[in-house]
């Protein structure tokens, strides 16, 4: 995998739901000194993340190119950063008490690059893995109010298709080894999300609390503690707990143990070095590093946590399309027996694994249009199944079986089919085996 090399071991303890495994092994290499106060760093990183519950799998290689140029007493910033579809470029100064920095990304998905208000967060978590080009801009800024304390801002503002423009802001405080903050996520006027940042590093070890929220209910809260060894080693602890009341029994709660190693270092040259400039450089780099990261961090936390619409995001989501077909067909069987007609439409399939239903359309008393599998489901969703009623007990009909005509709409859009009957029995067929099986009642 290009230049990455594993070193570490990563096991993960799933105590209650589903399993996720995460992995991150970041390389850095010593940049050239082109010239007295320059220089330049690279960093790799890979991650791999999977979320069973939601089936959602999300891997990058994230790299990083960042050069320093000391004048006078400040330092000009200027990096990029690339992941697969994904780029951002970024510059700033530290001078005196404060360091700033602008940033601009753009990307064809969801943010593939982290966060380091929510590290590891599920992208698709919060909206479904709605996917839609993307372009942010922003900024952060570090400032020393003295006593050894320090206040961060950051804004972001992120565009999209068919989106309304969203917006994201953060206001923390750090005193010594403490920081902790606060951040808001917006959708055009609209509060869609928010959450805290809290932790602590001391030099052998630390903790760490996140949490967001959007307005629909889904929360993500993790607790982290992490003990640093020797060359650049760090192992860590990760309790985190998952809720989106949009998904049916989606409620994860893990236990995560990860290794980290380092390679290379950071080098501090031997021009700056001569001038007793050494520690102060390094102060100044890592006030724009939290800036930057900071900023970066609200921009990614926005993108994932705003990327829904107000239709889409108060649509339930089922782990399985046999739920979905039950929901609908308990709401729309009543009706179809009621008035004596078909109903019907489409079980789909989210692009983060979960299902849905298409809105019920009505048809005469013996059949009904639910159009094409591909244009009537909502976009970035697949067809899984069809759904229909049958209508009331009407002697003309055999309307507690499958007709032959419906098993063969089935067979030509290549899914399975869902029915619902006049006596409330809820029945499939299954494509691949052409068996007709009873899954329960439903209300009729």
């Amino acid at each position: 995998m290009g230049f990455v090399r594993f070193l570490g071991a990563l096991t993960l303890l799933a105590f209650a739901g589903p399993g996720w495994a995460q992995a991150g092994q970041p390389i850095e290499s010593p940049g050239p000194d082109y010239g007295k106060g320059f220089s330049a760093d690279v960093q790799h990183y890979y991650r791999n993340s999977r979320h069973q519950g939601l089936s959602q799998y999300n891997g990058a290689e994230v790299t990083t190119v960042s050069l320093r140029q000391t004048v006078g007493a400040s330092v000009l910033h200027y990096g990029n950063t690339y992941a697969p579809d994904e780029k951002h470029q970024y510059f700033g100064v530290s001078a005196g008490p404060a360091a700033a920095a602008l940033f601009h990304g753009t990307g064809q998905s969801i943010s593939k690059t982290g966060s380091v208000l929510y590290q590891d967060l599920n992208q698709y978590f919060f909206h479904g893995g709605k996917r839609s080009p993307f372009s942010f801009d922003g900024g952060g800024l570090d400032l020393d109010v003295g006593r050894g304390v320090s206040t961060q801002f950051a804004g972001v503002r992120i565009k999209s298709p068919n989106v309304q423009n969203r917006s994201g802001f953060y206001a923390g405080l750090s005193a010594g080894r403490w920081t902790g903050g606060v951040f808001g996520l917006k959708r055009g006027s609209q509060e869609v999300g928010q959450g805290i940042n809290f932790s602590y590093s001391g030099k052998r070890s630390g903790f760490e609390y996140q949490d967001v929220s959007s307005d629909t209910g889904a929360h993500v809260r993790r607790i982290g503690f992490n003990w640093y060894g020797r060359r650049g080693s760090r192992w860590s602890m990760d309790i985190e707990q998952a809720r989106n009341p949009l998904y049916s029994d989606a409620d994860e709660r893990r236990v995560m143990f990860r290794y980290q190693r380092s390679f290379g270092r950071t080098m501090t040259f031997a021009a700056a070095e001569e001038n007793g400039e050494g520690e102060e450089s390094a102060s100044k780099e890592d006030k724009y590093g939290k800036a930057l990261a900071i900023g970066l961090g609200v921009g990614v936390v926005a993108v994932a946590v705003s990327s829904g619409d107000s239709g889409g995001d108060n649509t339930q989501r089922f782990s399985t399309p046999n739920e979905a077909a039950f929901d609908v067909m308990n709401t729309i069987n009543p009706v179809s027996v009621r008035e004596n007609r078909e109903h019907g439409g489409w079980i789909f399939r989210n692009a983060d694994g979960s299902f849905g239903s298409t809105n019920p359309v009505a048809g005469d008393v013996s059949s009904v249009n639910i159009g094409n599998p591909v244009t009537s489901v909502p976009q970035g969703t697949a067809a899984n199944a069809s759904y229909h009623t049958h209508g009331g007990p009407d002697p003309r009909f055999d309307n507690e079986n499958f007709s032959p005509q419906d098993i063969l709409s089935d067979v030509v859009a290549g899914v399975n089919g869902y029915l619902g009957t006049p006596a409330g029995f809820l029945k499939q067929h299954i494509l691949t085996t052409n068996r007709v099986i009873v899954l329960g009642r439903i209300a009729n």
